[in-house]
């Protein structure tokens, strides 16, 4: 069993992995995408944004929901490196697959990193 306290990391993941301001998410689909490794509802990640903005994330809240701005590279742009190593000759299937989580996750650390 996951901490409380770990909720505000998937919170965190959540937003930096999987929005941006063409894809806000609304606090419902965040508490949706998080509900498979800890439950959670609305209100308790509200209140875990307002935690994470206080602390100074760039999270910014929209008519259409929330997302993490001041990125070095967009979310397309990591997808795009991501599957044109996917589709790639040279190295099988899963090498590529290997490397492209492996610079998937650099980009996405760097995509915290730079805000």
């Amino acid at each position: 069993m996951q901490s409380k306290k770990q909720l505000i990391l998937w919170v965190l993941n959540v937003l930096s992995n999987e929005s941006d301001e063409s894809r806000p998410m609304t606090q419902t689909k965040i508490a949706e995408a998080i509900s498979d490794s800890y439950p959670c509802d609305r209100k308790t990640v509200c209140r875990n944004i307002k935690v994470l903005r206080a602390m100074g994330y760039p999270i910014r809240k929209t008519a259409k929901g929330f997302f993490m701005e001041q990125r070095v590279f967009s979310l397309d742009e990591v997808h795009l490196v991501q599957e044109a190593i996917l589709c790639a000759k040279g190295k099988s299937e899963s090498e590529r697959r290997e490397l492209a989580d492996r610079v998937t996750a650099v980009l996405n650390k760097k995509l915290r990193r730079e805000k």
